[in-house]
């Protein structure tokens, strides 16, 4: 969405409240809101600048990314001013509305992805943790993490994302 019709994130509301301890929640929360869309007929929306499949792309991206690595970092001034925080940004929500640096424009999802694409992508990185891959890759943000550590960084990643899509009201 172009930056003059852009939507202060940080000011909408309400929002669903969303708590995620797993992977496997994350996913079923997705495939819930897809289930229920398709049922009743409705659209499924989000109150922000990405549309639901764009959001499920963006989780995707860093979960994958913990598996195979990234491909950036953040910025020096980022990395030392979070690192302190890091106990506090892997266990407390996330707040909307982050401005991201131009060198970090890699994360932003693709305007013309699918629901269906976004999905089955999101499946396929849940699926390749079933099988045994850890997610051990650097943080572009925290530097080194456990595959625990990043399950709870999705899980706060993906609750403050998520909670922007709902079915059409």
């Amino acid at each position: 969405m172009p930056s003059d019709t852009a939507i202060d994130t940080r000011k909408v509301a309400p929002r669903r409240k969303l708590r995620f301890h797993t992977l496997h929640e994350i996913l079923r929360d997705v495939e819930q809101l897809g289930a229920v869309t398709s049922e009743t007929g409705e659209s499924l929306c989000a109150d922000g600048n990405w549309t639901p499949a764009q959001i499920v792309q963006h989780v995707t991206f860093f979960i994958d990314g913990a598996i195979d690595g990234f491909s950036f970092t953040a910025p020096l001034p980022f990395r030392v001013l979070a690192r302190p925080f890091k106990k506090r940004i892997l266990t407390k929500p996330m707040k909307p509305g982050i401005k991201l640096p131009a060198r970090m424009n890699v994360v932003l999802p693709d305007p013309e992805t699918t629901w269906e694409d976004a999905v089955s992508a999101l499946r396929d990185a849940v699926g390749r943790i079933d099988s045994g891959e850890r997610m051990t890759q650097p943080s572009p943000l925290l530097g080194a993490m456990t595959h625990e550590d990043w399950v709870k960084m999705h899980c706060r990643h993906a609750e403050m994302h998520l909670s922007f899509m709902h079915p059409a009201r």
